[in-house]
């Protein structure tokens, strides 16, 4: 019998190598977090995955909307100008269903700012199915050649950009939020 072979699925040694990338990437994790220029607010305190605040010019997309529209970034703030919360989510996602009657609270309480959600990783019938099961006012749409996803990189499901009017990415989160920690991080980016 070879000494690398267990009575397991995989040999040994696999298993001490995935250990050893499962340590690895939770190393790099726990760095991130505490890497200067995080946010220390409550809602980074409160478990969110990572909140990043960058001021980089954020990436134009045009993505198709559930409503038959096409949202186009740039052409949002040219035109309308109302800074934005850009939401990726997907129907299998508990933590999506969670937290879109969050967005649909402050996205009616706050008419200065437009809330789009964008389902990335998901077929287009599950999405819409899920969309009208939710039942949110904002505008929803599908990612379905994944060209946004790759544009505005995420650690997983849900994630989170706020992007000022001037078309620059305010901040990042990685994770649930929910309507609480969503008011506060508008009011700190936005100022209202």
């Amino acid at each position: 019998m070879d000494s690398d072979s267990s009575d397991g699925p995989l040999p040994r040694r696999t298993g001490r190598l995935t250990a050893i990338f499962l340590g690895v990437i939770a190393i790099a994790l726990i760095a991130a977090a505490m890497w200067p220029g995080q946010d220390s607010s409550p809602l980074a305190e409160a478990g969110a995955l990572g909140i990043i605040g960058s001021e980089d010019p954020a990436p134009d997309f045009s993505v198709r909307l559930f409503d038959g529209s096409t949202f186009t970034l740039s052409e949002h703030l040219a035109t309308d100008g109302r800074p934005v919360v850009l939401n990726f989510w997907a129907s299998w996602c508990a933590p999506c269903r969670a937290e879109m009657p969050d967005f649909d609270a402050v996205a009616t309480e706050k008419p200065g700012l437009l809330v789009l959600g964008v389902a990335v990783q998901d077929s287009e019938a599950n999405a819409r199915e899920f969309a009208e099961e939710v039942g949110v006012s904002y505008p929803l749409g599908i990612d379905s050649d994944e060209t946004v996803a790759a544009a505005y990189r995420y650690l997983g499901l849900p994630a989170t950009w706020l992007i000022s009017s001037d078309g620059t990415i305010a901040r990042q989160v990685n994770g649930q939020i929910d309507a609480e920690a969503l008011r506060e991080m508008v009011a700190g980016s936005f100022g209202f």
